[in-house]
């Protein structure tokens, strides 16, 4: 009996009529049938979406070739036991209860982190990479739920919420961006460090009404360095934390600080995070001014070319989207609403939560909205104080 000839070619060579004999694919966790015919092109386009990368073919002409037609199973299997566990997805209203533990927990931590700091404390390292897992898997289980709490500002607490508001924004964008799981965490953690060279500034000039003079400016900008040394001195000086602390103030055009590195010299990740960093400082609330709407800080961005890297910030605007969630907007039928999930598709038409009758200035009874199959639309971003609502009391009632 003469033995079967076979040969192996690239997925991209797979064509009607050949004879399958195996299969070579990158995602284990797929169920394939790996002997068969090829008789539609159907056949071919899945196998490419579940990761086959080569393939086994029969090359012999002398034998009556089988007729069995080659299947794949379109639907994934679970991973074996030896992987990671995938994270099971979540809605808003279901992930939202966990975020809220975590996001009060991470400003404890980084608030912890900061009193350390400035005693001359060793930085607890497990509690920051433990925080920085968390926001990642909170993220993965659901992209809006955690970052509705981002629009939730305190100025007496600005230097902590901004540190975890920068983690959430640089986690979840840069898994928008397909980053791995694991880089994330890495920038997650970067992001919570990123300012810890603040602790060291003085509360006068931090809470400073006025303009900063020379000195007072000179000094403020060596938050940079501080935060390095403190970092490296403590074993967190990875490549990823250096280059977000000392870079997210530079510029492509050369005029940031502390070395005016230009585009040349800047990495995607330090332009990612001079972005997010410049967007929620502009939104958040100091003590000597109120934070701006994200809207205009989104403007502000796409502004300045000179600056920022146009096609990241316009990538970023599409991540948040026109009005981030957790934003206040007013509808069509003179009602305030906060967003609670973003609508690529149709970025003016997410879904929101009224729950404030301007009309009336009175609370209402909350309803969702998804504004793709409803006749409302979004006049325009509202603040909350203007009607003097505690929208994180808000938030966390009609969303939770």
């Amino acid at each position: 009996m003469s033995e079967i000839s076979s040969s192996t070619i690239s997925i991209e060579e797979l064509k009607l009529g050949m004879y399958v004999l195996n299969v070579k694919c990158e995602k284990r966790f797929f169920k394939i049938k790996t002997k068969g015919l090829v008789k539609s092109n159907d056949i071919i386009n899945q196998l490419k979406k579940q990761g086959v990368t080569s393939i086994v073919i029969r090359e012999d002409k002398s034998l009556n070739p089988p007729t069995e037609n080659l299947a794949v199973a379109q639907k994934p299997l679970p991973r074996p036991a030896s992987k990671k566990t995938l994270h099971k997805q979540k809605s808003v209203a279901e992930e939202f209860h966990q975020s809220c533990k975590i996001y009060d927990n991470a400003t404890e931590t980084i608030k912890d982190l900061f009193n350390d700091i400035n005693t001359n404390k060793k930085i607890n390292i497990t509690a920051i990479n433990q925080l920085a897992e968390e926001i990642t898997n909170s993220i993965i289980r659901n992209e809006y739920a955690i970052s509705i709490l981002t629009r939730i500002r305190d100025k007496s607490t600005y230097q902590w919420e901004h540190a975890v508001n920068s983690a959430i924004l640089m986690c979840g964008f840069v898994l928008f961006l397909g980053l791995k799981k694991e880089v994330a965490t890495q920038i997650a953690i970067g992001a919570l460090l990123h300012d810890v060279g603040v602790a060291k500034i003085p509360k006068t000039i931090l809470d400073k009404k006025g303009k900063l003079t020379p000195n007072e400016q000179k000094l403020t900008r060596k938050h940079l360095t501080w935060g390095h040394k403190i970092c490296h001195s403590q074993g967190l000086s990875n490549k990823i934390t250096t280059d977000m602390m000392i870079n997210h103030h530079e510029r492509l055009d050369g005029s940031g600080y502390p070395r005016g590195l230009d585009a040349s010299k800047l990495s995607r990740l330090a332009r990612i995070t001079a972005i997010v960093d410049v967007y929620d400082a502009m939104t958040g609330s100091k003590y000597y001014k109120q934070g701006v709407q994200p809207i205009n800080a989104l403007r502000y961005l796409m502004s300045k070319n000179e600056q920022f890297d146009r096609v990241l910030v316009q990538q970023f605007i599409k991540y948040m989207g026109v009005h981030p969630v957790g934003s206040v907007v007013k509808l069509s039928n003179e009602t305030l609403a906060v967003i609670v999930k973003g609508n690529r598709k149709s970025p003016l038409q997410p879904s929101v939560i009224a729950f404030y009758n301007t009309k009336h200035k009175r609370n209402m009874t909350s309803k969702e909205y998804f504004l793709e199959n409803e006749s409302l639309s979004i006049q325009a971003s509202a603040k909350a104080e203007d009607y003097k609502i505690n929208i994180s009391k808000v938030i966390r009632e009609v969303i939770g």
